[in-house]
């Protein structure tokens, strides 16, 4: 299986008129999700091994060489990770393993999203290949995480965009712009998928960029700066991401559970500018 590839700061305003009042706004948000930081390298997470549940700001900083990304999988009915991994090398997503998604990679700093975490046994996991063709999963890039009860309510982020997944396409409710931006990402399809934002070099396209990660030589055509890994149906991802002018793509390289061709491959993929 080839899956590719920022904590938001509230920043101080001057204390006067309204600009107090959205300093209050910002850090009243900010302390209404909890807080999850993974630290990824070659090939291991670093990660508290308990976390409250409820809407969880998760981040994700690589201090690797290589990138890599967290994929948050809920393990239901008493089913442990060597299973999960089992299923995952037969191409086979089991219904009780949940795909909750996750920052994806970025090499640009942290990468964050905010996901749902509800009560139970979880396991994170990164499906990026090294160069050798081995997944970092079976290099030894999986641990165990318990979600326990939360003893403060959390609220989700408050999304300015959502992009909804389906079989196989991105729909935005609006065009990204340049600027911040917390965007809702909804899987509606019946199969999983992610969404990678990719900064493209001049002059270069979105497909050039996958077809570079699934055979990495020479200077890469664009940099990845985060989205989600793969989301089960139904579930729910809030992406911070703060663009900047300049040529995008989407792209999506989980593969179908039909055929085992990537998404891409399917029609998953597309390019965009921001102005």
């Amino acid at each position: 299986m080839h899956s590719s590839f920022r904590l938001l700061a509230v920043t101080a305003l001057v204390a006067c008129g309204t600009g107090e009042k959205k300093s209050e706004d910002s850090a009243q948000a900010a302390a209404s999700q909890n807080s999850l930081m993974i630290m990824a390298q070659e090939f291991t997470f670093d990660a508290p091994d308990t976390v409250p549940a409820g809407f969880t700001r998760v981040g994700l900083m690589n201090h690797g060489a290589e990138a890599h990304h967290a994929v948050i999988v809920r393990l239901d009915s008493g089913h442990v990770a060597g299973e999960l991994l089992d299923a995952l090398a037969k191409n086979r997503v089991p219904a009780w393993a949940v795909f909750l998604g996750g920052p994806n990679a970025s090499m640009q700093g942290i990468s964050e999203t905010a996901v749902e975490l509800t009560p139970g046994n979880y396991v994170l996991i990164c499906l990026i290949p090294s160069t050798d063709g081995v997944l970092h999963v079976a290099k030894g890039m999986v641990r165990n995480l318990v979600v326990k009860d939360g003893a403060a309510p959390t609220v989700a982020p408050t999304a300015d965009l959502t992009i909804t997944l389906s079989d196989y396409a991105f729909k935005k409710s609006a065009p990204l712009t340049a600027g911040a931006h917390v965007i809702r990402v909804d899987n509606a399809a019946e199969q999983p998928h992610e969404l990678l934002l990719v900064r493209l070099e001049p002059g270069k396209t979105i497909q050039e960029f996958a077809e570079w990660a699934e055979k990495p030589q020479g200077p890469p055509p664009g940099t990845p700066v985060g989205g989600t890994t793969p989301q089960s149906q139904g579930t729910v991802n809030y992406v911070f991401a703060d663009l900047t002018p300049g040529e995008y793509g989407l792209v999506c390289f989980v593969p179908d559970v039909k055929d085992g061709k990537l998404h891409l491959v399917h029609g998953m993929i597309e390019q965009f500018k921001i102005e």
